[in-house]
Parts: structure tokens; C-alpha cells; sequence
């Protein structure tokens, strides 16, 4: 992966050990973010409804622009407020121009930079997937990793994951999802819960008759200090890695 993302352009601007790649078909927008560092997810798929997003542009308000002489004027068509700042931005000196971007859309906001960069001369280094998360994102994920805030746990277990059969069972409580995948006779099943709706982590997987125990918890921000999960995990290896052995299993990722 790394030898493939250097090959092919995507670096992330501030942010050398990631890479980003951008398609855009009839309906939906697709952003591949890969980060090629052992211990790290390698990947994050974001897939945004264009459909979707066209509705909500015209809903709802996408920028602002003022001048000196005190006009203001509000879009929620995107295409009219960036054809506003490229044919105001040449007077800005004498009319007192200023925008705000107000929509959240990663491809609205990069193409607001990329006129600001043109008309300076400069090329926009970043890609529409580097906009994708939101300083709203950002924060949601630090607050995740606040051991002074509350937080939910939405448990789940995945069976048969890439294949034509996937299945996902989410919203479990704990206890609900160690059941579930005891009980489960897929070949392959996962383990895992998403924090406060934001932050997602496998534990446990089972295929080819082996079961591994991982250990990204400890890594990721979100999860390595919480008490709650450190509870959960010896839950989990006191309900569930004693009894594989009895099927057969061979035991993995432990230490």
C-alpha cells in the first residue's frame, strides 16, 4: 500500500503518513483515506449520496457573503455562491468582500479553496476526501476520548465480512453480542463496538478455525483508557477464550 499511494499522488497536506483518493460516480462520492503504518486501520471507506447532498444544499444555507456597504446575501444554491466569490474576489479591495462557508460538504469547501488558491496562483494541494471529516468529526472524537464526558457503546457483531453474505447485528448490549457470537456457526465472525457513534473497534474474530484476540484498543485514542472497556475486554476473554478450545479452535493474538 505504501509503495502504491506513493506511486500515485493523494498525500495529505499536514499530514505525511496519510494518503487520500477521490471517484465520483452517478449517485455517490467515494474517499479512500489509507494511512500504510503497521498498528494503524490501513483504510476508512466514506461514501457520501450525492443525491442526498443536492438536497441539502438547497435546503439548507451554503454561504454568506457581505461588502463593505453593508449588503449581505445568504445561498443555498452552491453553484451560485461559488460563481459569487470568483467574480467578486478581483474587487475585493475596493468592495470590501468577505465569505463564510457555511455548508459542511467536503467538495463545496474545497472548491471554495480552490478559487482562493487560483486567484493567488496556487494549486489546492488537498483532495475533496481530505474535507470529509468536519471539525464537528474532530471534535466528536476527542469528546470520545474524554474520560469526564458520558458515553454510549453500541455493540456488534459482523459474520461472513466482505462476502455476499455479510450480516451485521448492531445496537446490542454487551452480553447480547458475546451470545450472539458464541452462538453464531458462521465461518468467519467479528466482535467489536462503536463509541458514542463515532468511534469503531473490533476485539475478537474467528475464521479458518483459529480465533485472535486484537489489541487496537490499547492503541486508539478513544478506547485505550476507558475504564468501561478495559472491563469489557475481561469479559470477553473470561466468556469467550475458554470455550473455543473445546471446539477444536486454536487460540491467537494472545500474550
Amino acid at each position: 500500500m505504501q509503495e502504491y499511494c506513493a506511486d500515485h499522488g493523494g498525500a495529505i497536506a499536514n499530514e505525511s503518513e496519510s494518503y487520500g483518493f477521490i471517484v465520483e460516480k452517478e449517485n455517490y462520492q467515494y474517499c479512500l483515506r489509507c494511512t500504510p503504518l503497521p498498528g494503524h486501520y490501513q483504510g476508512y471507506l466514506y461514501c457520501y449520496d450525492l443525491r442526498q447532498q443536492r438536497m441539502s444544499q438547497k435546503e439548507a444555507p451554503v454561504g454568506r457573503v457581505s461588502y463593505a456597504s453593508g449588503e449581505e446575501e445568504t445561498f443555498t444554491d452552491a453553484q451560485r455562491y461559488l460563481d459569487t466569490i470568483r467574480e467578486e474576489l478581483p474587487y475585493q479591495a475596493t468592495t470590501g468582500f468577505r465569505y463564510e462557508t457555511l455548508t459542511n460538504n467536503p467538495t463545496v469547501r474545497k472548491a471554495v479553496d480552490d478559487l482562493l488558491l487560483d486567484f493567488a496562483g496556487e494549486d489546492n494541494p488537498r483532495r475533496a476526501c481530505n474535507y470529509g471529516l468536519t471539525e464537528g468529526g474532530k471534535q466528536a472524537l476527542r469528546d470520545a476520548a474524554d474520560l469526564d464526558r458520558p458515553h454510549t457503546y453500541a455493540w456488534f457483531v459482523m459474520t461472513d465480512c466482505n462476502t455476499p453474505d455479510e450480516q451485521i447485528h448492531r445496537d446490542l448490549t454487551l452480553e447480547e453480542a458475546v451470545h450472539l457470537y458464541r452462538d453464531s456457526t458462521r465461518p468467519e465472525k467479528r466482535l467489536g463496538v462503536t463509541k458514542d457513534g463515532i468511534a469503531t473497534v473490533d476485539f475478537l474474530r474467528e475464521a479458518n478455525g483459529e480465533q485472535v484476540f486484537f489489541q487496537d484498543h490499547r492503541r486508539m485514542e478513544s478506547f485505550r483508557n476507558d475504564p468501561e472497556i478495559f472491563e469489557a475486554v475481561q469479559m470477553i476473554h473470561r466468556e469467550l477464550e475458554w470455550s473455543a478450545p473445546a471446539q477444536g479452535m486454536v487460540m491467537g493474538g494472545l500474550k
